[in-house]
């Protein structure tokens, strides 16, 4: 029967997906098997039933047909029932047909019959909730209830209407519901039980049993089947009730020492010994008339067989609750010493029950020295106390704890452990002590040190230096920042601050610019730097020079901005104060300049104004003589212009040069500045007899600049050509002034010189203020002309030029309009 019940389910489902349909499960071979077994169990059964029949009534003491059905369906599943409820149905007919029952009757019995066993294997599966086993004393209560008593009971009474109303037999209604009560009932409590645990249990069981239970076994049933042969055979009618319970103590014995499957097949033993004798006159229940004697044999079978099978049930239950907690401290002490954490486990007296062999391992102690309050001995003495009153307050609330403390190693060390315990309870919810993990994390809280006063010292050097650190996460829009920082800013020391909040502070001319570059950096994942301006609370603006990194997600997305911030107002000022400085010396070096130059300048003017007087003495002599020719007066009328403008020119550039303020950069052709440098230079150039050349490139693209400073640059140049050619003969002395347009969108000027050149010693130093090689310089003047050049966003070299002499360049960018 096992063979067939438990791989019609396996069978049923690996058909159906097989062939997708219920025709192709039919004729599965397990399926044929279970139902093979089906029929033949009850038809086996019938036969039985008819043999156990007290004549005249249709029911026999025991209706083994009924109770086969059921065990049937509680070891199928609920979708194969129609297919056992179908193979039982030729069964019967074929053992109905052969005891000469009508048809319409044989068919109303199978009716009946299906009932109790849809009755009875329905509410115990729907209340079970699943596979069912004498096991628990649950489902033995559960089987009593649903199969024992309320199948046969409520088919009874449709049973006895289909007897009635077949007019089969003489009993009444009433009579025909109690006879067949009693005996579907003692059927179920004997067969069921018999059938289910030896198709469950029974067969392995015999496979793996040892020969002495085997032996054990074999002399419990001889014993049985001979103390119930004297008693229900030998004994007559009469005899003393005390007696008939004589085959109890081999129940009892094949109870206890083989549970269900034992205490059901010894019953069933003393059933039908008991029914077989009475029903051949034999034994103490064949003495009175027949219905008598079938009840007083179902009554002392029931009375015999519930008891012991509860009794089976709470032996077998306890064995196997035994034998798993076993199996599942096993299991916990396998798993506890595997793993990687000192583990150990307290009773509810808060001693300690239980340590894994880690824990073995890390102190070296054993487990007997380590039971009880054995462990405490290997606590630090300066952590003992709290330890214990950490311990003890939380196994009195029952409540979970965490604690670190040092436990000695096994080579003597000391090291910090992260003990985590929790209650732990029982199967019904009582207290049942406590279990705990323990880490070792001497590594963590060394790096936790290390790492706090790293932040310690990070925390001084940021407040030294005035650096604020901060962090805004984007998902959360809330700004971190150092407290410094925030009292700084105003904000409170704790509290959400939002990206809007710093915003908000930073000066309404850089607040769009600073936005501009953050958002920039977000959207090209690039880390950025910025200066700008904060307006604190109290209206002081202050400079601050910030630097940001963005941080990525697991998604590679930005989740959050890292910064450093320092204030740079006093480097701002500073620079502030060198710029006004260098406007001031470049003022004064021009100024000193043109003091140098007055004789150019005196010269210079002299011309155009020696010729204004030339050409007015010439004009008036026209007039005085009488004879006017406006042709003539037209023309010196001009000359006078011209040499007006001249002189103009000539005031104008000086004014330029000797005024303080700062002109606009505008575009400018670097060759006409050449030119008006040269202008003013030619006077200086005749008194140093020096000859002046150009090379200009005709092509040469504007750029943006102060003409001005572009022409004292050429002139400290042209000035310092002249007296590096003071050693140099006359006819050698020559200044070369050349522009040249360059590919990477810059203009090279040069001016060279034939003197004596610069000495490798002096080439890196004659930028440098205060440095000179004149007596009688101030070492200023190329000073600054490498700031004006740098602050038109170019460079200057100087070097020895093949031949002799020194050549000085400078690099300016063209403005945006000529680059493109």
């Amino acid at each position: 029967m096992k063979g067939g019940s438990v791989s019609f389910e396996t069978a049923d489902v690996q058909s159906a997906s097989r062939n997708g349909n219920t025709v192709g499960a039919i004729f599965d071979r397990h399926l044929l098997a279970t139902a093979l077994s089906v029929f033949a169990g009850y038809y086996l059964g019938c036969k039985i039933g008819f043999a156990l029949t007290f004549k005249p009534h249709p029911v026999s003491v025991l209706w083994p047909p009924n109770s086969v059905l059921v065990a049937a369906l509680l070891l199928t599943p609920p979708r194969s029932w129609w297919f056992v409820l179908l193979a039982a149905l030729p069964a019967h007919l074929a053992a109905q047909l052969q005891s000469h029952v009508p048809p319409l009757m044989i068919l109303c019995w199978f009716i009946s019959n299906s009932c109790e066993a849809l009755i009875g294997a329905g509410l115990m599966r729907y209340v079970v909730g699943g596979p069912v086993g004498f096991t628990t004393l649950r489902n033995v209560g559960l089987f009593c209830l649903c199969v024992v008593f309320l199948g046969p009971f409520l088919s009874s009474f449709l049973d006895g209407a289909f007897v009635v109303w077949n007019h089969w037999g003489q009993d009444g209604y009433w009579e025909l519901i109690r006879i067949r009560l009693f005996s579907n009932a003692l059927a179920a409590l004997i067969i069921v039980p018999l059938i289910v645990t030896w198709a469950t249990t029974g067969i392995s069981a015999l496979r793996t049993a040892q020969l002495s239970h085997y032996l054990e076994a074999g002399v419990l049933f001889f014993g049985l089947l001979l103390v119930g042969y004297v008693v229900l055979y030998k004994f007559r009618t009469g005899v003393d009730l005390a007696l008939l319970f004589l085959p109890l103590p081999f129940l009892i014995w094949a109870a206890v020492r083989f549970g269900t499957l034992g205490a059901s097949t010894a019953i069933s033993i003393i059933g039908f010994l008991a029914i077989w004798s009475a029903s051949h006159g034999h034994g103490p229940f064949s003495g009175e008339t027949p219905e008598q004697n079938a009840l007083s044999i179902q009554i002392f079978l029931i009375v015999l067989a519930i008891p012991l099978l509860f009794l089976a049930t709470v032996i077998e239950e306890r064995v196997t609750g035994q034998t798993e907690l076993h199996e599942s401290e096993s299991r916990f002490r396998i798993v506890a010493d595997a793993a990687p954490v000192l583990i150990w486990m307290a009773g509810t007296d808060k001693l300690c029950t239980f340590f894994n062999k880690p824990w073995l391992d890390f102190t070296g102690r054993s487990t007997e020295q380590e039971l009880g309050n054995g462990w405490a001995e290997g606590v630090h003495p300066d952590d003992l106390k709290n330890c214990l009153d950490v311990y003890t307050s939380a196994f009195d609330a029952r409540q979970p704890f965490v604690m670190q403390y040092r436990l000695r190693r096994n080579d003597g060390e000391y090291r910090w452990i992260s003990d985590q315990g929790v209650p732990r309870y029982d199967e019904q919810g009582r207290f049942a002590g406590y279990i705990g993990s323990c880490l070792d994390v001497t590594e963590l809280m060394t790096k936790d040190e290390a790492l706090r006063k790293s932040e310690e010292r990070m925390r001084l050097a940021a407040a030294a230096v005035n650096l604020g650190i901060w962090e805004w996460h984007l998902a959360t829009n809330e700004i971190w920042a150092t407290n410094a920082r925030r009292a700084v800013l105003g904000w409170p020391s704790t509290g959400k601050v939002s990206f809007e909040d710093f915003i908000s502070q930073v000066h309404p001319e850089d607040r769009s610019r600073i936005r501009q570059t953050i958002n920039d950096a977000l959207r090209d994942a690039k880390d950025y730097e910025s200066e700008y301006r904060l307006v604190l609370p109290d209206g002081i603006v202050r400079w601050m020079s910030t630097r940001g990194s963005i941080q990525f997600d697991s998604a590679g997305k930005p989740s959050r901005l890292l910064g450093i911030s320092i204030d740079i107002t006093a480097r701002k000022q500073a620079e502030l104060d060198a710029q006004r400085d260098r406007a001031e010396l470049s003022h004064l070096s021009r100024v000193a300049l043109m003091g140098e130059m007055s004789a150019s300048i005196a010269h210079e003017l002299n011309q155009p104004l020696s010729g204004i007087l030339s050409n007015a003495a010439a004009g008036q002599r026209f007039i005085d003589q009488g004879d006017v020719n406006l042709r003539e007066i037209r023309e010196v009328l001009g000359d006078i212009i011209s040499d007006g403008r001249r002189a103009s020119d000539v005031v104008r550039g000086i004014r330029g040069m000797v005024k303080k303020e700062q002109m606009a950069r505008h575009s400018v052709d670097l060759n006409e500045v050449v030119m008006d440098a040269l202008r003013m230079a030619s006077p200086d150039a005749l008194l140093h007899s020096c000859q002046l050349e150009t090379s200009l490139d005709p092509s040469l693209p504007a750029i943006d600049g102060d003409p001005v400073q572009l022409q004292q640059v050429l002139l400290n140049l042209a000035i310092n050509a002249f007296d590096a050619m003071r050693d140099t003969p006359a006819s050698k002395r020559k200044v070369v002034i050349a522009t040249q347009s360059n590919s990477d969108g810059t203009v090279r000027t040069s001016v060279r010189d034939y003197g004596v050149g610069i000495s490798e010693d002096m080439q890196d130093r004659v930028f440098d203020p205060f440095f000179s090689t004149k007596t009688e310089g101030l070492g200023m003047g190329l000073a600054i002309v490498r700031s004006i050049v740098e602050s038109h966003g170019g460079t200057i070299t100087a070097e020895n030029a093949d031949g002799g002499g020194t050549r000085f360049e400078f690099v300016l960018p063209v403005n945006s309009t000529s680059s493109t």
